[in-house]
């Protein structure tokens, strides 16, 4: 979220510095890099801005081993993320921002998230959430195969091979 305001929006500080920076990123193109800094409070807020269009893409990749892991995922703030064998949809936030993760840390993450919203679920629901939860972990262990589609229709988000 960008803040387009003379003073924080945290503690209203006007003691506050806006940095935008153009700069040609890799995978993305040329993007504005903006960042938000107060002084008073110290709340930071940055995100990248892309300035040139590209084509909608699909991403798949098959975490069928640790190898896999290693793989980073840049999430562009449009993507959708689909995995497959948990029938589990991840769709973007009204304040969602590039996001750059390994897999195993983007797999906990989502885990880390079931595990918080299991208490709002009761019955059946709660069991699916629980063999969902489960699942991953045994992804985690390398007992099982997760498949993560990113469907990104502003094209941004890609794997990286490290």
């Amino acid at each position: 979220m960008i803040i387009l305001t003379d003073s924080c929006p945290i503690c209203n500080s006007k003691n506050i510095d806006i940095n935008n920076i153009e700069y040609d990123l890799p995978k993305i193109g040329k993007s504005i890099l903006y960042v938000f800094k107060c002084n008073d409070c110290n709340y930071k807020s940055s995100e990248i801005i892309p300035l040139t269009e590209k084509d909608p893409v699909r991403i798949e990749i098959k975490v069928d081993n640790k190898d896999k892991f290693k793989k980073i995922i840049l999430r562009s703030p449009y993507a959708i993320i689909n995995l497959k064998e948990i029938e589990m949809d991840i769709y973007p936030g009204i304040d969602s921002k590039f996001e750059i993760k390994a897999v195993d840390d983007f797999i906990n993450s989502v885990k880390d998230k079931l595990e918080e919203i299991k208490i709002l679920y009761h019955g059946e629901e709660y069991n699916k959430v629980i063999e969902k939860i489960k699942y991953l972990e045994e992804v985690l262990e390398n007992k099982k195969e997760l498949t993560i589609i990113i469907d990104d229709e502003k094209g941004y988000s890609t794997i990286y091979n490290y």
